[in-house]
């Protein structure tokens, strides 16, 4: 398991494990279906999109980065957020996809990867180590957490105690 004899590391797994993905899906839960598509301006990701971004990006780092499988992309501003319980199969997905991450060998973590990336035109190379994409995606959740809920309190409905 990616935590053995990494103290570090298995606190972390538990933080994501008890209070990230809770807190992610009490707000998921909170939010309101005709609300998915809101957003607090023109171009920024909608509610529900934000909670799509999560999945889409765990499937890039681990299972395209990491793993070198096809990605998926769920989540652009402007486009229509489909039902919430095909979102919660996404979300479902990506805490599934943690926990294969989490079972993985520690050598994961060492391990340098590259990978060729064009975004939207503007390409470039990512190089880095399976530690660094681990904190990443710990980092990636906690900061779209924050903005679920301060998109749930702009909507006057008080986003789960973090």
């Amino acid at each position: 398991m990616i935590a053995d004899n990494n103290k570090m590391i298995a606190e972390q797994v538990r933080l994501w494990r008890e209070r990230i993905k809770k807190t992610i899906d009490e707000a998921f839960e909170m939010a309101p279906e005709d609300k998915l598509d809101w957003m607090p301006a023109e171009n920024m990701l909608s509610l529900g999109n934000v909670f799509l971004h999560i999945p889409e990006t765990s499937d890039w780092w681990y299972d395209c980065v990491l793993l070198g499988k096809e990605a998926i992309e769920l989540a652009f501003p402007g486009k229509k957020c489909p039902p919430k319980e095909q979102v919660r199969k996404h979300l479902d997905e990506h805490w599934e996809r943690l926990e294969r991450f989490f079972a993985e060998p520690p050598a994961i973590l060492e391990k340098i990867y590259s990978r060729e990336v064009d975004l939207e035109g503007r390409k470039w190379t990512f190089e880095g180590s399976g530690f660094w994409v681990f904190m990443h995606l710990l980092e990636h959740d906690i900061h779209h957490r924050c903005q679920i809920n301060q998109y749930l309190r702009i909507l006057g409905i008080k986003p789960p105690r973090v």
